[in-house]
């Protein structure tokens, strides 16, 4: 038996050995066990209730469907809340420090066609929602934080590195072949150009436009109707002094504690999930309401171990054999979280 086999099978036993741990756990709560600030998990998926999503993580990567009820992403949760009758409002839970500029983007856009079709979504930030992880909270309907939280971050930055002077020492000297002049853009074989460094700076300037525009467009925006029940007089004011100059005064990429952004309206209150649940109980008009029975330990478990340090081919590779099959379809694609995307906000 060769090294590379013996690892394969520890690895798959291993991943075997946690996934049964994970399920005997799952197995043995009850299912309304959970209780978070006091606040039941209790409402069964199908009736009424508000939607727990959650974004941990770099936000950005490739998406997948799901296999026996493995979680979809963020995204897609918030996209089936919008067709799904059941979900009458969203608890939006955010411990990000941003990501890829497109996939913050299509977050926003969800999270704002949900309040356009008449379901109240909050925010409430836990360790950290900086530049992307923030660009999604603004479009909520109220945003929650703790003191401590670490928010704010408003920029973006493009980065590479240059060995160009490296490979000199060595006396090894890449070969380039490109259809254009800016094919090979922050190539790490020679320093950008002063033409390429205009182009790159222009891209980077465009991009926070379109940020500083769409957070405070976002704050702007009141709940509908329902602004006089879960904001009062301070932080209404707080949000519409939030117009785009002001955003734009902030948007230098410095960081702010949950208690500086409070002050600041980039963040409405002091909370969490307890206060945010019973926002939304005011907001739809419904007492009961509670928020969907959270989603089985076993699938959580799995889908964290296949985030730690394989691809998404790597993860299918790894099921695979785990399953005795060749194929398996549906994995989620979970990026490695600690490889940030080149083009970022954060």
């Amino acid at each position: 038996m060769t090294q590379g086999s013996q690892l394969d099978r520890i690895l798959a036993a291993s991943l075997l050995v946690v996934c049964l741990i994970a399920a005997v756990i799952g197995g043995t709560r009850p299912a309304a066990e959970s209780v978070r600030g006091g606040v039941g998990l209790e409402a069964p998926r199908g009736a009424n209730r508000i939607e727990v999503v959650t974004i941990e993580g770099t936000i950005g990567g490739p998406r997948g469907s799901t296999l026996v009820g493995l979680p979809t992403s963020p995204l897609d949760q918030l996209r089936e809340a919008i067709e799904d009758r059941a979900v009458k409002a969203v608890l939006l839970r955010i411990n990000s420090p941003g990501g890829a500029v497109g996939s913050s983007q299509e977050l926003y856009r969800a999270v704002t066609a949900l309040r356009e079709v008449g379901k109240p979504v909050i925010a409430v930030m836990e360790d950290v929602a900086a530049s992307g992880g923030y660009y999604v909270a603004s479009a909520a309907d109220k945003i929650y934080a703790n003191p401590g939280t670490l928010t704010g971050s408003i920029g973006v930055i493009i980065s590479g590195l240059n060995f160009g002077k490296l490979l000199e020492n060595y006396g090894v000297e890449p070969q380039t072949f490109k259809t254009g002049e800016y094919k090979d853009i922050l190539s790490p074989f020679r320093a950008a150009t002063p033409q390429e460094q205009r182009l790159l700076q222009d891209l980077v300037e465009d991009t926070l436009d379109q940020f500083v525009r769409d957070v405070a467009r976002g704050r702007q925006r009141l709940p509908e109707n329902e602004a006089e029940k879960v904001l009062d007089a301070e932080m209404i004011a707080r949000r519409q002094s939030l117009d785009e100059a002001r955003v734009r005064q902030l948007a230098d990429g410095r960081i702010f504690t949950g208690a500086q952004a409070v002050e600041l309206g980039l963040v409405d209150a002091l909370g969490g999930y307890t206060e945010a649940v019973e926002d939304l109980r005011r907001m739809t008009g419904d007492p009961s309401l509670s928020p969907a029975t959270e989603r089985d330990p076993f699938q959580r478990a799995l889908q964290r171990l296949l985030s730690q340090g394989l691809p998404p081919q790597g993860q299918n590779l790894w099921l695979a054999r785990l399953l005795g099959s060749n194929e398996v379809a549906g994995i989620p694609e979970v990026p490695l979280l600690w490889m940030a995307p080149g083009w970022t906000l954060r």
